[in-house]
């Protein structure tokens, strides 16, 4: 018989020896850093709130999908938002078993807001439309703007820009032959980008208020997002558990010393010697212009020290998109979706609510 049953304390070591059958390129290891980034150091998590469940077969673990709370704004509260994450039975429970464990991740009474992240797999977005998930697709513009960094690394260049490490299919190859153009083109005529001198950029190892009073002045009362308070910020942003590299960039005015702005990035490493620095998370005092220049050209010298080849940006607002489109030589199309459905403790406003996930996935 196959049970189903939240995550106990017991299950923690468990589970991290059977993910990785799974997720083939984890380890042990790197789950239990993760479970704590998950749940120890975040903020919004308390005791009551289910880890994740398990399937359960003989005593042995079968299945499992994780629930990590996170912050979240609606329309002004803040209200608890429950991310999904690392969804996996085994080839031979699969089926109605892994239901069981969807169906119980959407029970939960203290949620107002569920989250999924895309996944390359049409029957589970077909499962995500059957329980009427919506789709909210990023960036803003649906466009993303590169830098080349190392020009020597060509072949990082060519298989990041035009095929994003994927053979590609055939209704994209107009989509590539424009990619290539592009590609020629920064090659010979890509602009250096200079920082005026009214701006200061450094590396950033914490969040203080400043940071969380720089996103009110962006807030709406109708806003559905991120809740960007100090302590979700410092956990998103800085808490280990991460396979990858993560680095906050903050801009300050030289005058006063106060905050302008910041942008975060993750390292991304698909093969050897093949890193690409690119955006998660940014916010812009004023969608100032400046400083957007500012920390584009701080971060890609900060590209140059951690071997990047290429920096990917993407805008979120009129402002951020009229400068990168000005400034940067290539631009490709990219669409990052997310998924998201309202609980039954919060009403649909659909004619007022602005719905504006973060591009940084909650459990990452």
């Amino acid at each position: 018989m196959i049970n189903v049953r939240e995550v106990e304390d017991k299950d923690i070591l468990p589970l991290a020896e059977f993910l990785p059958s799974g997720f083939p390129y984890t380890t042990k290891e790197f789950w239990l850093s993760l479970f704590k980034f998950w749940w120890t150091s975040n903020p919004a998590y308390s005791d009551y709130m289910p880890r994740g469940w398990v399937l359960e077969k003989d005593s042995s673990i079968t299945g499992f999908i994780g629930n990590i709370p996170v912050r979240f704004l609606v329309r002004g509260e803040v209200k608890i938002a429950s991310a999904s994450n690392s969804w996996y039975a085994d080839p031979s429970v699969r089926g109605i078993n892994s239901l069981r464990l969807f169906n119980e991740y959407l029970k939960q009474k203290y949620v107002s807001l569920f989250l999924f992240k895309e996944e390359d797999d049409e029957p589970l977005m077909n499962i995500l439309s059957r329980y009427k998930f919506e789709k909210f697709i990023l960036p803003m513009s649906q466009k993303e703007y590169v830098y080349i960094i190392d020009k020597k690394k060509v072949n990082c260049v060519v298989s990041t820009f035009l095929f994003n490490n994927t053979i590609p299919k055939l209704s994209l190859l107009k989509e590539c032959s424009l990619r290539m153009g592009f590609v020629f083109f920064a090659y010979l005529y890509q602009k250096q980008i200079v920082p005026k001198e009214l701006y200061i950029c450094s590396f950033c190892i914490s969040c203080n208020d400043s940071f969380q009073r720089l996103w009110e002045k962006h807030l709406d009362p109708h806003d559905i997002t991120l809740s960007r308070d100090t302590e979700t910020l410092n956990w998103l942003y800085f808490s280990s558990g991460r396979t990858y590299k993560r680095v906050v960039i903050r801009c300050h005015r030289s005058g006063d010393k106060n905050l302008a702005g910041y942008m975060v990035f993750d390292l991304i490493q698909k093969l050897p010697n093949m890193n690409n620095l690119k955006l998660v998370d940014m916010c812009i005092d004023d969608n100032d212009p400046r400083v957007l220049e500012s920390l584009t050209s701080f971060a890609i010298q900060t590209g140059k020290q951690l071997n990047a080849a290429l920096l990917i940006l993407w805008a979120n607002s009129p402002e951020s998109e009229n400068y990168f489109r000005s400034a940067m030589t290539m631009r490709r199309n990219a669409q990052y979706p997310r998924y998201f459905r309202f609980s039954d403790l919060t009403e649909k406003n659909p004619d007022t609510d602005h719905i504006c996930l973060p591009m940084i996935y909650p459990p990452q």
